[in-house]
C-alpha cells in the first residue's frame, strides 16, 4: 500500500476522532510524513499545521524528527501532549473533544425570525471586530469569508456569524449578546454544517471541554461528540 492508503486504512478505523485529518486528505492538501499501524503524522501546508496520531512511543519517537520546525499542533492522544510542548517549546494549549454531523442526510435550518446570508469581503472588519476569539485579525477573517461564511440577519440586522477555519474546522460561531437565546447559534450551527456538505467538505468542528454551552448546542443539533480528547498545541 502507499502511505495515503496506510493512513486512511487506519484512520478511518476511528472516524470520528480522525475526521479533521481525513479531511485534509480528502481535500489533498495534507503531506504523509509517516503511517503505519500504529499512527499517522500529517503536514498540511495552506494551515501549516501538523496532525500527530500516535499509538505508542515508538511511533511518536519516529515522527519527532519529521516536525523540525512545527509552529502548531494538533494532537489525538493525550499521553504525548506534555512531552511535545516541552520538545518544541509551546506554551499555549488547548483541549477538545472532535465533533461531527455523522448524519448522510444535509440537515434543515431551523426558522429564527430572521435569515441566513453568505457574507462578502465588506464584512471582513465587522466580523473581526465582533468576534470574541480573535487570533488572526481582519485577514483571517477575509479568508474565512473567501472559504463560505455566513451570517444570520434579523430584522436586516446582523446577529452572528459562523465560518470553516484554514483547516477545514467549522468555528468562528458568534451570536451577538442581544440576539442570544434566540436559536440563532443553532441556525448558524446546521446552516454551517449543511454547506459544508454540498462543498462536498466533511461537517466537523472542535469544541473546547470546558466550554459547556457550545458542547450542549452541538449534542442538541445533533451533533456526535468524541469520547476521546484531542489538543492543540502552539
Amino acid at each position: 500500500m502507499t502511505l495515503e492508503e496506510t493512513a486512511l486504512a487506519r484512520l478511518t478505523g476511528n472516524r470520528l476522532l480522525y475526521l479533521d485529518m481525513l479531511e485534509v486528505l480528502r481535500r489533498g492538501t495534507a503531506q504523509v510524513r509517516r503511517a503505519g499501524e500504529d499512527g499517522v503524522l500529517l503536514y498540511d501546508p495552506p494551515s501549516e499545521v501538523w496532525f500527530v496520531d500516535a499509538a505508542t512511543p515508538a511511533a511518536l519517537e519516529e515522527m519527532l524528527p519529521l516536525m523540525e520546525g512545527c509552529t502548531i499542533l494538533t494532537g489525538h492522544q493525550m499521553w504525548y501532549k506534555d512531552k511535545l510542548a516541552a520538545r518544541f517549546g509551546f506554551q499555549t494549549e488547548q483541549i477538545c473533544r472532535q465533533s461531527a454531523w455523522l448524519n448522510s442526510q444535509i440537515p434543515a435550518v431551523p426558522p429564527f425570525g430572521g435569515e441566513i446570508r453568505r457574507l462578502d469581503q465588506s464584512w471582513a472588519v465587522w466580523t473581526e471586530e465582533h468576534y470574541s476569539h480573535s487570533f488572526g485579525g481582519v485577514a483571517y477573517m477575509e479568508d474565512a469569508i473567501d472559504r463560505g461564511m455566513l451570517g444570520a440577519f434579523v430584522d436586516g440586522q446582523p446577529a452572528g456569524f459562523i465560518a470553516t477555519h484554514v483547516e477545514g474546522s467549522m468555528g468562528m460561531l458568534e451570536v451577538l449578546p442581544e440576539y442570544r437565546r434566540r436559536g440563532i447559534g443553532e441556525a448558524l450551527l446546521l446552516a454551517m454544517t449543511a454547506f459544508c456538505m454540498e462543498q462536498g467538505q466533511y461537517p466537523y468542528g472542535q469544541v473546547f471541554t470546558d466550554n459547556e454551552p457550545s458542547l450542549a448546542l452541538q449534542r442538541k443539533v445533533g451533533m456526535t461528540l468524541s469520547e476521546e480528547l484531542l489538543f492543540w498545541l502552539f
